[in-house]
């Protein structure tokens, strides 16, 4: 039998003292020191190195700009924004207008910064600065073309509130009529979206007892749905006028009524429309003469195109291909310019001549059209036409340029625009080109190109006003 085996005796482990202090004392002090470290660094050190508050900016307008000591941090709505603590001078501004300045103190808090957003809730005072309305309804119109364009939207492509942010704008600037303009941007409702929006912004106009007109919205939903509707004119169509008067390159037109359109869709229904006697041209506008427009005005020269792109006067497009030369008599259409140039060029004509020039109008244009039924399909840029008692190439050729403006929903609710009353709408272009298929276009056709669009398949002609 084993006896016990003795253990060895060894000497018990004890942690050296420190500053006098027992080891379970000074482990203590030390948990406490990091404890305490720990909490400086996460709760009190972001606050005295980064002092200042989250703020949000609210009022009553709508995507108003907040502007810090000079620097743009965002806009009003429930977006917050870090800024310093001190005194600050904030600007606001609408549409690039200053509606208002004001300053701003931001406190210093030191606790929890990191963690708890001790948010400052800064109110934006509505200041009906004068013309602000004017900037409200012009953006509200520019955006409405774009977007009436867009027939579907989709979880890439959201459809923005123009029509309800219209409306919160209009109660908070105390408004208390907008029936003319609230009709107008109603024309432009063409997808469920923005119907849907204009139904809000009709409820708002309502509860803030505004005055409006609007769109017939069921009228509208059914267009948007590819619905026909139907339209109720007084007027009998016109199915040919006579040119009365042929001179200098020019046919004169008396004055007409008439209802225009054929009702096959949103863009064709009938519209009763009267026109004033009017000349005009025979041919469109040539090479040759939109040159020596040139010649005269070197701001519209193809040498100057990144100025005129950059006066969003035309695209990269501009007289792509053609080199107009007053050195030869080329009588080929002038295209690949925009509205913009078209136009410039009537008021140039107008002024070397002491005459009045312009586009036509889609009445006018689909008027003189008439006269011209009998002529052929034009399948090239200048065909042979001896007959000058109509304008040649009416139907085919190049689509030409009218002062007419693109309102979607407009011959719904018997109305036509020009370009001056309707700023940033598209402009209608009427009597297709020699690529599309004769069967396709008549002088009912509506084509649609935005202002300072160029296309190869698009020139003009002019007409001269009478007294």
């Amino acid at each position: 039998m084993k006896g016990k085996r003795k253990l060895v005796e060894v000497e018990p482990v004890r942690l050296p003292e420190k500053f006098g202090m027992r080891p379970g004392k000074y482990i203590l002090l030390m948990l406490i020191a990091a404890v305490v470290l720990i909490v400086f660094l996460l709760f009190f050190l972001p606050g005295i190195v980064n002092g200042g508050r989250w703020t949000r900016f609210t009022g009553e307008l709508t995507d108003v700009g907040v502007i810090v000591d000079g620097t743009y941090v965002g806009s009003t709505g429930t977006t917050e924004y870090f800024i310093p603590s001190g005194h600050h001078e904030v600007e606001y501004i609408k549409n690039g207008m200053t509606i208002s300045s004001a300053d701003l103190d931001v406190d210093h808090p030191l606790f929890g910064t990191l963690f708890f957003h001790r948010m400052l809730e800064v109110h934006v005072e509505t200041m009906n600065v004068q013309g602000l309305y004017d900037s409200i309804l012009e953006h509200t119109l520019q955006d409405l073309v774009a977007y009436s364009g867009v027939l579907e939207f989709d979880g890439f492509y959201d459809c923005p509130p123009l029509y309800s942010d219209f409306a919160k704008d209009v109660a908070a600037l105390g408004i208390v009529d907008v029936s003319q303009d609230f009709l107008l941007l109603s024309l432009f409702a063409t997808s469920a979206e923005l119907i849907a929006d204009l139904e809000k912004a009709v409820s708002i106009l309502e509860e803030n007892e505004i005055g409006y007109e609007c769109v017939d919205i069921l009228m509208a939903r059914d267009l948007a749905e590819g619905e026909g509707v139907a339209t109720d004119t007084a007027m009998p169509q016109l199915t040919y006028a006579e040119a009365t008067q042929v001179d200098d390159g020019f046919l004169h037109y008396d004055a007409a009524s008439f209802s225009m359109g054929d009702g096959v869709g949103m863009n064709t229904l009938p519209v009763d429309v009267t026109t004033s006697g009017f000349d005009i041209a025979a041919d469109m506008v040539s090479e040759y003469e939109y040159a020596l427009f040139i010649e005269d005005n070197p701001y519209w020269a193809k040498s100057n195109i990144e100025q005129l792109m950059a006066d969003g006067m035309v695209d990269e497009y501009y007289l792509a291909g053609i080199d107009p030369s007053t050195f030869y008599h080329s009588t080929s259409p002038i295209r690949n310019i925009s509205w913009y140039a078209a136009d410039a060029y009537c008021r140039w004509l107008g002024e070397t001549t002491g005459e009045s020039f312009r586009l036509p109008t889609e009445a006018e244009w689909y008027l003189a059209a008439t006269s011209a039924d009998d002529k052929p399909y034009a399948t090239s840029l200048v065909p042979f036409d001896s007959d000058r008692t109509s304008p040649s190439s009416m139907l085919g050729g190049l689509w030409e340029f009218t002062s007419s403006a693109y309102v979607p929903l407009a011959r719904a609710e018997g109305m036509t625009f020009t370009t001056h009353d309707v700023p940033y709408a598209d402009v209608i272009v009427k009597g297709g080109s020699y690529l599309n298929a004769d069967d396709g276009i008549t002088r009912e056709t509506v084509g649609v190109m935005g202002r300072s669009v160029t296309s190869d398949y698009t020139g003009f002609r002019i007409v001269r006003e009478t007294v």
